[in-house]
């Protein structure tokens, strides 16, 4: 009974995709463009890849998208989470001043951690990554996507660029596809261990400025900087030592990780502290100067203009 009720909700699903596909793509609008790409075949249907925003991201897509002060990795998360909450809610500005479908392309989407900060008047949510483990709409390289030029209103992607073996190819492909006056939202990492998957690349604020100067407003964002790294890093590092204890000794390690979450807290207190102390207070101009020197992560804005 439980496969028939979950094969009832992927019919369900794909078809109002379907349904959805059919209603805009009818009308000769951009939607026309999301045909699949003659050159490769293998693409789904736009009926099969044109899905509802607006859906709640679950389990480690919830945990970037709502770090909390038990995770580890919550100085790292925090600021990068609300950053794109502010940006992504206002994207679209009002809704009535928009004749055509709204459509997003979240590059790299992974768990699709942020869809839930857009607002809930998109159109159209397209995922793409570079496998299907994810369980994408459409799996491509971020440095060549199989849409039309000016297909969408904006882009997301997220600490993706760090792995893209062409990062100006990747750059130089999301502004073809993105329609003129569409923004783009781009996060990489700062100062944050490497994961060891290659390519693995590293930007600074000078370096992203001219990877995106061909777009015509560009902002680049540090975020959370110099001051909480050093507690972000502590945080990491004893994840890691509780997780080699696992494996190392199995069961008998777990009450290590009921004592690493106190210092998980405490660490993350105490970084979130300094950060404010940074932004506020008669120490400001030396602080906000020193956490803006050492980021753990880069927030690009980049607009095409009309």
């Amino acid at each position: 009974m439980h496969e028939l009720a979950r094969s009832g909700w992927r019919l369900h699903l794909a078809l109002r995709g379907v349904i959805f596909a059919g209603a805009h793509l009818g009308t000769g609008g951009r939607h026309a463009l999301l045909k699949k790409a003659t050159d490769q075949p293998q693409q789904p249907a736009p009926g099969e890849f044109l899905v509802p925003s607006g859906a709640v991201a679950r389990g480690e897509g919830r945990r970037r998208a709502r770090p909390r002060l038990w995770h580890h990795d919550y100085l790292h998360l925090r600021p990068l989470a609300a950053d794109l909450r502010h940006v992504l809610g206002d994207a679209r500005g009002d809704p009535r001043d928009v004749a055509e479908p709204w459509l997003i392309l979240d590059l790299g989407c992974g768990a699709s951690p942020y869809r839930e900060f857009f607002p809930a008047v998109l159109d159209a949510y397209v995922r793409v990554d570079l496998d299907g483990g994810a369980s994408p709409g459409v799996v491509a390289r971020g440095e060549s996507l199989p849409f039309a030029a000016a297909t969408f209103d904006g882009i997301l992607a997220t600490q993706v660029l760090l792995l893209a073996e062409e990062p100006a190819a990747m750059v130089a492909e999301i502004r073809r596809v993105i329609r003129p006056g569409g923004r783009v939202w781009v996060t990489c990492h700062g100062a944050w261990p490497r994961s060891g998957v290659a390519p693995e690349n590293r930007f600074g604020e000078p370096d992203l400025e001219r990877l995106f100067a061909a777009f015509d407003r560009v902002s680049v964002t540090p975020e959370g900087g110099y001051l909480g790294l050093p507690f972000a890093l502590f945080n990491l590092a004893l994840r890691e030592g509780v997780r080699a204890a696992q494996r190392r000794f199995g069961r008998a390690a777990l009450l290590l990780r009921l004592v690493a979450v106190p210092c998980f807290v405490a660490a993350n207190l105490t970084g979130r502290v300094l950060e404010r102390l940074a932004a506020a207070g008669p120490m400001r101009p030396l602080l906000s100067h020193l956490d803006r020197s050492l980021p753990m992560n880069y927030l690009v804005v980049a607009e095409r203009g009309v």
